[in-house]
C-alpha cells in the first residue's frame, strides 16, 4: 500500500514531500482488521492515518461511524484510500469533507486545501475556518455586533492584530458567509442571514475539544464546559467530574506542569480547545459552544436537554 498511496498523490503533486511509514494500532477492534489496513503518511509536517478500504461495500455512512473509534486510538487526521469508488460515493465523501484518494483518479485533501481529479483539473474547495473565524461567526450569531464593522474594529473587539482579523475575514469570505462593502473610505463586513450562519456552524464546525486531561488540581478562573455547562443551563443532573475549558496556548503557557490522574480518581476534567472560549457568561461557555462540545454524546437525556436549550434560544438543532 505504501507505494500505491504515495504514487497516487505524487502523480498530481510531484513537489509534495511524502513519507510513508508502517504503523501498528493498539486496541483495534477485530472486525476492523478485515475491513481495513493502515499506514502512516507524512505530508509535509502533518501525519495522516491512511485507511486502506478493503471492503468495497462500505460507504461514507460506515466511515462516519468508524472514524470516531479510530480517532480514539490515534489522534491523526484520517485519509481514506480506495482502489476504486463509485461516483455517488465520491460525491458523498466530498460533501462530508473526508480526506480521500482514489487510485489513479482523484486526490481530495480538504485538510490541506487540495482537490484534484484525474483530468488534472484543480477543483476549488472552500477553506477551512480558523478558530478566530469560528469565534467571529459565533459572536455574530449570539450578539449581532460584528456586522457593519471594519477589519480594524473587528480586531479591536477581539484584541488581535489587523492582519489576524484580515486572515479570518478572508476565510469567511471564501465560504460565502459574509461580504465586504465599501462605505466612504472604509470597507465594512456584512454577514449572511443569522439562520444561514447557524446552519453553517451546526453542520460544518466540529467540537473545539482537541484533548481531555484529568486532574485533582483546580485551575482557577476557567469556564465550565461539557456536561457541567449544560447542566447549569438545563434540568440535566450535574456530572460527577466537573468539566472546564481552556485553549491550548493558555494551557501550555500556564498549566503544562499540572499533575494528571486517571479518570476514576479525578475531580476535574479539562478540555483543551483549539481556540479561545469566548462570550463567557457567569463562568460558563457560550450557548453555541455548549452545543458543539455536547452534540456527539449518545445519552438520550443529554440530547433532549440540549435540543430544548437551543430551541429556546431560537437556534433549532433539527432542520
Amino acid at each position: 500500500m505504501k507505494m500505491i498511496i504515495e504514487e497516487s498523490i505524487k502523480k498530481y503533486l510531484p513537489s509534495l514531500k511524502l513519507v510513508g511509514r508502517a504503523i501498528k494500532l493498539k486496541n483495534l477492534p477485530l472486525v476492523y482488521k478485515s475491513l481495513y489496513s493502515f499506514q502512516q503518511l507524512d505530508i509535509g509536517s502533518q501525519s495522516f492515518l491512511v485507511i486502506y478500504v478493503k471492503d468495497k461495500t462500505l460507504g461514507p455512512r460506515d466511515f462516519k461511524k468508524h472514524e470516531k473509534t479510530l480517532q480514539e486510538i490515534i489522534h491523526y487526521p484520517q485519509l481514506w484510500f480506495f482502489e476504486e469508488l463509485h461516483f455517488n460515493k465520491v460525491q458523498r465523501m466530498i460533501e462530508n469533507e473526508f480526506n480521500f484518494v482514489v487510485q489513479g483518479k482523484q486526490v481530495h485533501l480538504p485538510s490541506v486545501s487540495i482537490s484534484i481529479k484525474a483530468t488534472h483539473e484543480r477543483v476549488p474547495i472552500k477553506a477551512q475556518l480558523s478558530g478566530l473565524a469560528v469565534n467571529i461567526l459565533i459572536r455574530e450569531v449570539l450578539k449581532d455586533d460584528i456586522e457593519g464593522k471594519s477589519k480594524v474594529e473587528i480586531a479591536n473587539v477581539f484584541g488581535i492584530t489587523k492582519m489576524a482579523a484580515l486572515r479570518a475575514i478572508e476565510l469567511l469570505l471564501a465560504n460565502n458567509l459574509c461580504e465586504v462593502k465599501k462605505e466612504a473610505v472604509e470597507k465594512k463586513i456584512y454577514f449572511s442571514h443569522k439562520t444561514e450562519l447557524w446552519k453553517y456552524l451546526k453542520e460544518k464546525i466540529k467540537s473545539p475539544v482537541k484533548k481531555i486531561i484529568f486532574t485533582n488540581t483546580q485551575l482557577k478562573e476557567l469556564p465550565l464546559s461539557g456536561l457541567s455547562a449544560l447542566s447549569h443551563k438545563t434540568m440535566l443532573a450535574s456530572d460527577e467530574i466537573t468539566t472546564f475549558a481552556i485553549d491550548q496556548r493558555k494551557f501550555k503557557r500556564e498549566f503544562s506542569n499540572i499533575k494528571f490522574v486517571l479518570e476514576d480518581a479525578a475531580k476535574y476534567r479539562i478540555e483543551i480547545w483549539d481556540r479561545m472560549p469566548i462570550l463567557l457568561s457567569n463562568g460558563i461557555i457560550n450557548l453555541i459552544d455548549i452545543f458543539l462540545v455536547n452534540r456527539d454524546i449518545s445519552d438520550e437525556r443529554v440530547q433532549i436537554e440540549l435540543e430544548k436549550l437551543m430551541k429556546s434560544h431560537h437556534l433549532p438543532i433539527g432542520s
